[in-house]
Order: C-alpha cells, then sequence, then structure tokens
C-alpha cells in the first residue's frame, strides 16, 4: 500500500522571507544533508466518501473555489465580434506562498481574475483582493507561473488580448513581494507587450542560466485570402510571436534574430517546449489555429532557432488549439500532442465540421503550407528530429471542439495518461446555422434592420455545445483506452484551461478546470498506488529548475519527465516533478540532468517520499565519447543512384470525387539481377507515365551507371508498376518483364499492355509478338514454372477497374509455350478472374504438398490461398475466414525455424481513419446511386453500432445531387445512417464489398493448411505496409522483418498515412518481434515507399534498394 503524504502542517510556520527558492523546510533539510527525503505523515482526513472512480469532484461548498469565467453576450461583444470570445481563460498552480502547499490562479476573461491560497485538506481561501492580482481590465487570455526576478518566491505572468484599446491588451507580470502580495512590474521587465498574447512560457533557451519568454500571439481576424502565402513572409508586430531574452534587469525582443515566424497567419493557441530532439538544448511547438501550419522550431543553440515542421512531421492538426509535450512510451523522447475539433460521434463529425476543399487543400500544400487534417495529432518521436503522426491509432484522434491536453501518470501506474478539456459555448460553425446566418443577415440588410439587435439575436440562437471532457489510460502500448465516466467525469461542461499539481500532498495529480459559465471545477485523484516526486532547487537565476530532465530507472524499465510548467492551453502546472510507479516499491537510480548539463545522480531510494534535490551539489559529468553509433543499415550515398521517380499530373478525384484515395500512384517499379553475366546485380527502375525507366549496372566497387538507349525510353508514356527479370526464351540470360498499369485511361486502353524486354548481351530489344493482348491495369508479376514443364510462367496480378472503383478486372495466368505467352486463366485457374483488386502475390508451397500454390492479396480482398493441384490452380475457402483488408504485400520466411513457410502480409494498418473489425467492418457500395450513367463510391463506417455513409453532405452531393434535396439540412443528414440515405434497392443493387481487418500480420503455419494469424506490434501498425523484407539481419539464427510503406494519396478529408518511416523488426523465433528503433537500425525512410529489393553490393556486402513513388532512390548498405 502506498505511504502516506510527506509534508507536514510545521513546515508551514517557517519565516517567509527566506533567500532561498520554494519550501523554506526543505531548504533547511539541504543544508544538513546533499540529498534527503521528507519524513511521512499520517493521510489526511477526506472530505468526501470513498469511491471507487480515480477522481472524485471537490464541491465549491467544501473547496470555497467559486469562481466563474462568466462571460456575458451583447451585440457589442459576441462571437461574430471576436472569434475568440468562447476560448476560454486558463489556470496557473503553484505555491506563491512558499508554505509548502500549491495555489491556484484562473483567468477571467472579462471578469476579475482570482487567487486562492492553498489552507489544505482541498480548503481554499480567496486571496486576490490581498494579493492585489485582480487584472480585471480587458480581455484576459493565458496565464503562468514562473520565478521571473528570480528570487525564490513564484511571479504571474498574465496575457492579453481581444478587440479592445492597445493599453487594455498590456500584459501583465505580477511580482511576488514575498508577503502575500504582489507588484505590476511588466513594463520595468520589457514584458508589458500589447498586442494578442495567449499565452507565455519561461525557459532557459540560450543556457545562460536565466529564464528568457515565448510569447505565444494570435491573430484577430482570420486571413480570407485565395492567396494566404502572401502574409508568410510579412512580419505583424501585434500578432507574430515573441523571444525575449532575459537581459538581467530587463527582457530584450530577439524574435527576428532568432529567427521566429512573426507574420499576420499566426493564430497561435498553444505552446509547448522541450528538447525533442534530445540535444539538450530546448526547442519550441506552437500549435496555430487556421491556414497557417504549426511551428516545430529545433534550438540551434547559438540563440537561433529553425523551424523545421515540415521535414520533422508528415502532417498536423488543421485548427490546432492546446499542445503539450510528453514520454508517452517511455523511450526517453517526448512526444507532442495538439488538439483539433472533431467530433467523436457521427452526428458531430455531419453537421459541424465543414467539407475540406481539395482544390484549396492542394494550393496551400503547393505553396509551402503544410498537410493538415481536421483531427488531433500525436507526434511520436522516432529521434532523430524526425515524427511519426499516431492519433488515429492511439484512439485520441477525435475529442470534440477540445482546448486543453495534459499528459501526466494520473493512475500512478508509471505511463503518462491524457486529459482533455472540452467544450464550446456558442457552437458558430454547425453548418445549418452558418446558412441560416448568412441568409438572416442578408434578409435583415434588404429590410434595413437593427443589426446590432440582428446580431444579438443571431447571438442567442447559436446552438451551444456542452462536451465531456476527456480521460484516457495509456496502455503502455502507443494505444490509448477512453476512461471518462470510469475515472469520474460524466456531465458536459464548457471547459478551457486546466492545470494538475498534487494539491493535497498526498502523492497523485489532483486537476483544477477553468469553465466558462460555471464553477471551476476541482478533481481530486484516489490513486493508491505507489508514486516518487521530486522538488528541485535550481540555480541562483532558476530557482526552480526550469528546463531539468529527471530520468528514474526501476525494475519495470525508465521514465523521463521535463520540467517546463507551461502546458496545454493557457495554463501552467506545478514544477514539482511526479511519476507514479505502480507497485514499485524501490527505485534503482535517478538521474538529474540541470538545465547547464550538470548532474544530479540518486540511488536506491524507497517509494512514496518527495525528494528536494540541490543543483549546488550537482557534479559536471565526464565526457561521453561522440562515436557514430554502428547501426544494421547506413545509406550509401556513394553509389552514384541518380534516379528520382516523378509521378505524372492526374486527378483521379475529378472523375470520381468519392474515392478513398488516388489509384494513379503506386509505382515505382523495380527490378534486380544480374543481366549482364558479370557476377554483380544491376536493377531496373520503373517510371511513371511520361518518364521513362531505368536500368542501372553494377561495377565492381558498388557504384552503378545508367544504361543509355535502351528501348523503355520510347514507352514512356506507360505507367509501370511492376518489373521482373526471368529468362523468357530460356537462352542462359534474363529477359525483362514490365506491368504497365495506371488510372488515367478508359478500361482497355492499350497503354495498359505489358511489355517484353529481350536480353542480348546486356542490350534490350523489345518483343511485340510474345505477350497476349493485355488490357488490364496490373500490379504485379510473379513468374513460376506452375506448370513444370520447364520454362517460367506468370501470374499477372489485375489492381484495378481503371475509373470505376472498387471493381476489378481479371488476374492472368499466362504460359510460357517456348517464350511465347498464352493466356490460360479460363482453363487453368478461373477463379483469378474473381481475385479482385490485386497489389501482391507469392507462389510458395504453403500445404507442403511439394507443388508450389499461389497466395494472392489486394484491396478489399481476403487473404486468398490458390492450391496447384497438378497445374491447376484451385482458391481454397477455408483455410482463413473475414481476413478482408487492404492488403499490399506478402512475403515469406520460416519464422519458427519448424521447416515450413509462414508468411508475412502488410495491411493499411491502424493508424488510419478507416476503422474495421469483424464487429464493424468498413464498407464500399458502389454503382449509379443518382442514374446519371456514372458509377459512385459510397463508403460506410458503424458508429455506436449503426451504419453510417463516411463522407459529409457536401462532398457526397456534388457527386449525387439529390443527397442535398433529400436531406436539405445537415441535421438531417446527420441524423441519417447509410440505408437511409441511399436506399435498400440501390444497396442490394451495388456492388458490396467489406474488410474486416487493418492489422498487418504474421502467418503462422501450423500445417494441414492451417494457419494462425499473430499481429504484428504496434510500431509496425502506424501505416501501410508496402514492401517487406525478410532475412535474418542481426545473423542470430532468427528471421526478422524490414518493412516501409505509406500511403500520400488519400482523399484531402482523410489524414495521409505518413508515419511510417521504415521499420526493423527483430525475430525471437516464436513470432514476437522487437521493434528496433531507428538510431540502432539505421533505417530512415521517410517517404511513400512502394518497393523493395536486396541486392548484393560489390565492396558493401549486402544492401536493400528502397523505391519510393515521386521521391529518390536509396539504397541501404546492410552490416550485421
Amino acid at each position: 500500500m502506498r505511504l502516506p503524504s510527506l509534508y507536514s502542517n510545521r513546515f508551514h510556520q517557517m519565516p517567509k522571507n527566506s533567500s532561498q527558492h520554494t519550501n523554506p523546510s526543505l531548504v533547511k533539510i539541504i543544508l544538513l544533508v546533499f540529498f534527503a527525503c521528507v519524513s511521512c505523515k499520517e493521510k489526511m482526513e477526506k472530505n468526501t466518501p470513498k469511491t471507487e472512480k480515480l477522481f472524485t469532484e471537490i464541491p465549491s461548498s467544501i473547496s470555497g473555489i467559486q469562481f466563474i469565467n462568466e462571460i456575458p453576450e451583447s451585440s457589442a461583444m459576441n462571437s461574430m465580434v471576436y472569434e475568440y470570445f468562447y476560448n476560454g481563460g486558463g489556470v496557473a498552480v503553484g505555491d506563491v506562498d512558499n508554505d509548502g502547499l500549491p495555489d491556484i490562479y484562473f483567468t477571467a476573461n472579462l471578469m476579475e481574475n482570482k487567487l486562492y491560497k492553498n489552507k489544505g485538506n482541498f480548503t481554499f481561501e480567496d486571496i486576490t483582493v490581498k494579493a492585489g492580482v485582480m487584472g480585471s481590465f480587458g480581455w484576459t487570455t493565458g496565464v503562468t507561473m514562473a520565478d521571473v526576478n528570480a528570487d525564490g518566491w513564484l511571479d504571474i505572468y498574465v496575457c492579453k488580448s481581444g478587440k479592445g484599446k492597445s493599453k487594455d491588451r498590456k500584459n501583465l507580470l505580477y511580482i511576488n513581494n514575498q508577503n502575500g502580495t504582489f507588484v505590476e512590474r511588466a513594463e520595468q521587465f520589457g514584458l508589458d507587450f500589447d498586442g494578442y498574447s495567449t499565452q507565455a512560457s519561461f525557459f532557459d533557451f540560450d543556457k545562460d542560466g536565466d529564464l528568457d519568454m515565448f510569447l505565444l500571439n494570435h491573430n484577430v481576424s482570420p486571413i480570407n485570402t485565395d492567396n494566404p502565402e502572401e502574409f508568410k513572409k510579412d512580419s505583424n508586430e501585434l500578432v507574430g510571436d515573441k523571444l525575449y531574452r532575459n537581459d538581467g534587469e530587463n527582457f530584450t525582443d530577439i524574435s527576428e534574430q532568432a529567427r521566429i515566424v512573426s507574420n499576420s497567419l499566426g493564430f497561435g493557441l498553444g505552446v509547448s517546449i522541450g528538447d525533442v530532439d534530445n540535444n539538450g538544448w530546448p526547442d519550441i511547438y506552437v500549435a496555430n489555429d487556421y491556414i497557417e501550419q504549426d511551428y516545430l522550431y529545433f534550438n540551434n543553440g547559438d540563440g537561433t532557432f529553425s523551424e523545421s515542421l515540415k521535414s520533422a512531421i508528415g502532417h498536423v492538426s488543421n485548427f490546432s488549439m492546446g499542445t503539450d509535450m510528453a514520454d508517452i512510451n517511455n523511450d526517453g523522447l517526448p512526444e507532442i500532442l495538439s488538439l483539433d475539433m472533431v467530433a467523436e460521434d457521427n452526428y458531430g463529425i455531419k453537421t459541424s465540421m465543414s467539407g475540406m476543399n481539395p482544390k484549396a487543400f492542394n494550393h496551400a500544400v503547393d505553396h509551402g503550407f503544410h498537410y493538415q487534417y481536421m483531427y488531433n495529432t500525436l507526434q511520436l518521436n522516432q529521434g532523430g528530429g524526425k515524427f511519426s503522426e499516431i492519433g488515429q491509432m492511439a484512439n485520441v484522434s477525435s475529442t470534440d471542439w477540445s482546448w486543453g491536453p495534459l499528459f501526466a501518470d494520473f493512475d500512478n501506474d508509471g505511463l503518462k495518461d491524457l486529459f482533455v478539456t472540452n467544450g464550446l459555448k456558442r457552437d458558430f460553425r454547425n453548418n445549418d446555422f452558418k446558412k441560416y446566418k448568412l441568409e438572416r443577415l442578408k434578409l435583415a440588410q434588404q429590410n434595413g434592420e437593427n443589426m446590432p439587435k440582428v446580431i444579438e439575436e443571431l447571438v442567442h440562437k447559436t446552438p451551444q455545445r456542452k462536451t465531456q471532457n476527456y480521460f484516457f489510460k495509456n496502455n503502455g502500448d502507443l494505444t490509448f483506452t477512453k476512461t471518462s465516466s470510469k475515472w469520474g467525469i460524466d456531465r458536459p461542461t464548457f471547459s478551457n484551461g486546466a492545470a494538475y499539481s498534487d494539491l493535497d500532498l498526498d502523492g497523485d495529480l489532483d486537476l483544477v478546470v477553468n469553465n466558462i459559465d460555471e464553477e471551476a471545477i476541482i478533481l481530486k485523484n484516489n490513486s493508491e498506488q505507489n508514486f516518487i516526486q521530486f522538488q528541485l532547487i535550481g540555480s541562483s537565476k532558476n530557482k526552480f529548475g526550469i528546463g531539468t530532465k529527471v530520468h528514474i530507472e526501476t525494475a519495470e524499465g525508465t521514465q523521463f519527465l521535463e520540467n517546463y510548467p507551461t502546458r496545454g492551453y493557457q495554463s501552467s502546472v506545478e514544477s514539482k516533478l511526479h511519476f507514479g510507479l505502480s507497485n514499485i516499491s524501490n527505485i534503482k537510480k535517478v538521474v538529474i540532468t540541470w538545465p547547464d548539463d550538470k548532474v544530479s545522480v540518486m540511488h536506491d531510494l524507497k517509494a512514496n517520499q518527495v525528494f528536494s534535490v540541490d543543483y549546488n551539489r550537482a557534479t559536471i559529468p565526464a565526457p561521453v565519447p561522440k562515436n557514430l553509433p554502428v547501426t544494421i543499415f547506413s545509406e550509401v550515398s556513394s553509389a552514384k543512384i541518380d534516379f528520382k521517380h516523378e509521378e505524372n499530373l492526374y486527378d483521379d478525384f475529378a472523375i470520381e470525387s468519392l474515392l478513398p484515395h488516388k489509384m494513379s500512384q503506386f509505382g515505382p517499379a523495380l527490378a534486380v539481377a544480374d543481366i549482364n553475366g558479370d557476377g554483380l546485380e544491376d536493377f531496373y527502375v520503373g517510371g511513371a507515365s511520361g518518364k521513362p525507366g531505368a536500368l542501372y549496372t553494377q561495377d565492381a566497387s558498388g557504384t552503378f551507371a545508367r544504361s543509355t538507349n535502351q528501348p523503355w525510353q520510347s514507352d514512356a508514356i506507360q505507367e509501370d508498376l511492376d518489373a521482373v527479370f526471368f529468362d523468357v526464351d530460356n537462352d542462359g540470360d534474363l529477359d525483362l518483364y514490365i506491368v504497365s498499369g495506371g488510372n488515367e485511361w478508359k478500361q482497355g486502353h492499350h497503354y495498359y499492355q505489358d511489355r517484353l524486354y529481350l536480353n542480348t548481351g546486356g542490350r534490350f530489344d523489345r518483343d511485340f509478338k510474345s505477350l497476349p493482348k493485355i488490357s488490364i491495369s496490373g500490379s504485379c508479376a510473379k513468374p513460376f514454372d506452375f506448370d513444370q514443364d520447364g520454362d517460367l510462367d506468370l501470374f499477372v496480378g489485375s489492381r484495378l477497374h481503371p475509373q470505376k472503383y472498387p471493381f476489378s478486372e481479371s488476374s492472368l495466368l499466362l504460359e510460357n509455350r517456348n517464350g511465347v505467352f498464352e493466356d490460360v486463366t479460363p482453363k487453368v485457374a478461373p477463379e483469378l478472374s474473381e481475385a479482385g483488386m490485386v497489389t501482391d502475390a507469392i507462389w510458395t508451397d504453403f500445404d507442403s504438398d511439394g507443388q508450389t500454390d499461389l497466395i494472392v492479396v489486394g484491396e478489399w480482398t481476403s487473404i486468398q490461398f490458390f492450391k496447384n493441384d497438378r497445374g491447376k490452380l484451385t482458391k481454397e475457402n477455408r483455410i482463413l475466414s473475414k481476413t478482408e483488408g487492404w492488403w499490399n504485400s506478402i512475403a515469406q520466411a520460416d519464422m519458427d525455424n519448424d521447416g515450413d513457410m509462414d508468411y508475412v502480409v502488410g495491411n493499411l494498418g491502424l493508424n488510419y481513419k478507416y476503422k474495421a473489425s469483424h464487429e464493424a467492418p468498413f464498407e464500399v457500395y458502389a454503382t449509379d446511386f443518382d442514374d446519371n450513367g456514372t458509377n459512385d463510391v459510397v463508403l460506410g463506417y458503424y458508429n455506436e453500432g449503426n451504419l453510417f455513409p463516411l463522407r459529409g453532405r457536401e462532398c457526397s452531393s456534388q457527386q449525387m445531387p439529390f443527397i442535398k434535396k433529400k436531406f436539405p439540412t445537415y441535421h438531417s443528414f446527420g441524423s441519417a445512417n447509410l440505408l437511409q440515405v441511399y436506399g435498400q434497392d440501390k444497396l442490394e443493387k451495388a456492388l458490396h464489398k467489406s474488410a474486416y481487418t487493418f492489422a498487418s500480420i504474421c502467418l503462422e503455419n501450423l500445417g494441414e493448411r492451417k494457419f494462425k494469424m499473430h499481429q504484428l506490434p504496434n510500431s509496425a501498425q502506424i501505416s501501410s505496409i508496402n514492401a517487406i523484407q525478410v532475412q535474418d539481419f542481426d545473423e542470430d539464427g532468427n528471421a526478422d522483418i524490414l518493412i516501409a510503406g505509406n500511403l500520400y494519396q488519400s482523399e484531402v478529408e482523410t489524414p495521409r498515412n505518413d508515419a511510417s518511416i521504415g521499420l526493423l523488426l527483430k525475430g525471437r523465433g516464436d513470432f514476437g518481434f522487437e521493434p528496433v528503433p531507428c538510431n540502432k537500425s539505421g533505417v530512415l525512410l521517410n517517404s511513400d515507399v512502394k518497393k523493395m529489393k536486396a541486392i548484393s553490393l560489390g565492396e558493401e556486402g549486402t544492401g536493400i534498394l528502397v523505391a519510393p513513388n515521386n521521391s529518390s532512390l536509396k539504397l541501404l548498405a546492410h552490416r550485421p
């Protein structure tokens, strides 16, 4: 059982004029010993009855906290005048009187702010007037507590905004007088900024020992223009973010020289500080609302920052709100979360989410903006300044109109959980209301009505969006489980800023939440699990140790925290660092790294204690040699491979607007073989339509040269989807077969004809006679002598029916008859005509009967087993059930060393907007729903047990205009299920496919045509797997898996699958796999990888060729 709290009331009696930082009694102990454990006391009496829920709300009748952020609405002040009218206020928690108990400061937008003194046992006293910190003029936003003047006492910095006069927008700095009162000194310190501020964060960006300040600002008027890029390079003094350097007596604005973006597009709503690239310098993440992308500033260590979001992160939120950083998977690297405003339920999505404009989206991306989607985004830190967005897989992507995220270990189990504040007083983005508002204003203008009165009328008619706040429990596998009700928050609110702190000193984290138009919430944590806390006693100019890192090591692994109190939304938390320990009672080692890189080390600590750590006893660590790590793979830059795949411009959505993704960007092809008989492997890489492929031959040094004057240059108009070298004519050399594909041309177009190039001493000639007419848009070619007549035959996969998703055409089995191929599908393998949208296939003896069979996978298909029975292929339907998915790739190896073939099968992954399960499959219907002669695509998903159309009213009605007539409002459309929208008759006549799983798997061969599915680790589920290489890369006797993928071609309302940077999975021989971090594997493939092939290299031994779509080839050398 957890030991009780550590502070006792006698500490409160210490004199308050101590020059030392924070709790004077702790300082007294530090004078006696280097590290000290504060002795324990009996648990304080509980004000509320025992409960099974993790949190209990403390009523104001007990706490004394009656603060309400009341926002009166009028014709002069409302959301139609000031769009951030309902953004709410913040919370700061910290011990302002150094009595050992954390106090609370609330900001109110239009009323008085409030400071509450903590008197213990969840009772508080309003000391605002006495302290002199009302700050009631103008419009107030965020608040943070920091020791600005380095006297060991917390000061309070309050931000201002709104559309009032500049004098009412001056930010406030309340300096602590050390006697229960404060004096406002912002002008004296040079911090009385009079622009439009959201929040400030104090931190030592230049590591000179004192606290500097980053000031997050925002515009107050949306930029309404078709060319927002014009504003990217401008500078706006009142709107742009600021960086202030602490120069001792005052602060200096160094934003420009530090390279801080300060343009008019900035709508900063959240800021987080942390060392995300682990180089010892604090970095900055800024969450921006509207079109401007978020900012990720890497600290260069020379007084400047490099804004590097696009090179570090695949995509971000569109309307970013609050943000937080924390190490959610205990690997020592902080993740980044940014909130948006997409609803969790179908009705909320359909009524409040505006349809994305593909033209505007693509224009923004083409003109320097990043990929932005209206979802929360959780950026998994992969190391080296690279991130993978995993919000969909983590189950935290949709939390409605959210404001403040806070990562902390609320249940004390050793993993950081997530709290999210929620709610909007007036849902002015409700689609039906927006339409009504425009019509009402137009009518009022025509009738000459009193416009202020009309505006006030509209304000009160705007729907409200009271929403439950969210708790998510960290499952320890990169996923979270929603536990809001289970943990004690049930009622909907309009909540904004929030902060956590151990308010009652009992070893768990309580919560304080600022609400609009109702009392603030105090949540008492009832956790009984173990903990350890650290109170940092910093250097003379940074007495709270801001920027310090703490690593703890236990029998269960390591944990990591950074001391940056400004977190979430307009709020700051207590600077004491808290670690949950579950049932662990002993901490093996603690390493505290101070901002100047000095360290304090502690060993063998007992749980359930607060330790104070004094910087003055820290030591300079021994220098660590900066040797480059030896990785399993390394990128080869000296191979002289200069090929870059360049995708042709084609808009699939112009013809099929409701496609889930483009169908024209699946290249390039890639094939490896020794084509000239010199013992060195060469390769062919295919081109997109309009760009020829290229053949590279290898010399003895491992470098490559592009072969010129080859015949495929004349066939550049065709799109290369796959390629394979094999001896077609049995003349002893390897010929080249190329699969043609794409979606640009109508069904049956001659550009879909596959091609055969015969090899003559390293020179190739196209053979026009040996192939039958092939009109399918293909995906893959797999040679094998299926009829055992001594030559190689071909399976050719059909990828799609051009411009008619998700229909497909027949895949082909081509028999080689003395170098001439004949389509024998109807008589030898007729079921291949129904194989669907094939993506990959493999010849393999899956039943160990001595005959090589065929496994085929595809989009919307099952894993299909075709048994070879003496040269005839028959589909086996009873091997696996309900495996339909969006399969992309398959590879074989004996994963468990039992002598038979097992299979690794790459799927869409679990980190996509689309979800699939046996109970709630993902659905597609296709037919001419509106009887206009064109194929319409309808995607369906399950939400709360009902099947709904995936796409919204706006985009669906553009393809099928009857929808707008049948459902005149977004409310009516959002209330209808898929059957009600499209009708039973049409749905029954439509082509219908279901997907039951999107997980990538390993298939264990149990023998006798039985298989067991093993889901790959979640690290491998973060994106599509398009390419697989299986080999014992570390030479330990077990097969390992190298995977790569992504899917960049999603429609603009669906975040693209861009999280994969490639991954090496170390096999254990039992279908368990250990993900190898990229800094150890050397694998960094952050592109849209479509193919990978092993290749022998001259001096490097072996390697992996990597072929991404619309990017340059990579070559990885392999070192076991």
